[in-house]
Formats: C-alpha cells, sequence, structure tokens
C-alpha cells in the first residue's frame, strides 16, 4: 500500500513541476511523468483497463500532440526571424 502513496506523490510532483516550469518542454516531460505515474497508480488499485487508458491515451497521444505543437511554433518562430533578417538588409 505504501508504494501507491510513492507513486501518488511522484504525481503530484510532476504535476507541480509541469504547471510551474518556464519552460515549455519541460513542461510537456513532467506532464508525461505526471500521466505515467498516474498509471501505475490506477494498475496498483485493480484497474488495469483504466491504467492502459491512461498511459496509450494521455501519455501516449497528448504528450505526443503537445510537442509537435510545441516543434511547430518554434519553426514557425524561426521562419519569421529569417525574414526579418533579409528586410533589414
Amino acid at each position: 500500500m505504501i508504494e501507491v502513496f510513492v507513486f501518488l506523490a511522484v504525481t503530484v510532483v510532476c504535476a507541480y513541476f509541469a504547471v510551474s516550469s518556464k519552460n515549455i518542454v519541460y513542461g510537456v516531460v513532467f506532464l508525461l511523468c505526471t500521466n505515467l505515474s498516474l498509471g501505475v497508480v490506477y494498475f496498483m488499485m485493480g484497474a488495469p483497463t483504466v491504467a492502459l487508458f491512461q498511459i496509450a491515451i494521455f501519455a501516449g497521444a497528448v504528450v505526443v500532440f503537445f510537442v509537435v505543437t510545441v516543434m511547430f511554433t518554434q519553426a514557425g518562430k524561426m521562419m519569421t526571424d529569417e525574414v526579418e533578417e533579409e528586410v533589414l538588409e
């Protein structure tokens, strides 16, 4: 039973760091850690189907969506910087 509380503590700490992180990539990594540890808690509590959906959908699909979004926004920012440099010349 103590393992459940350890993983719940990890979940809360990772959720705090996901919200308070200034770098969005670190926030996404901590969100992944939060969802994985919550999936482990579900599995330990005897709900393997819920744990599977938690890990597959939230830890997998949602985090990949956030990473792709961050990549596209950073790519767009880099392209506008290049255009501004051409205008200044």
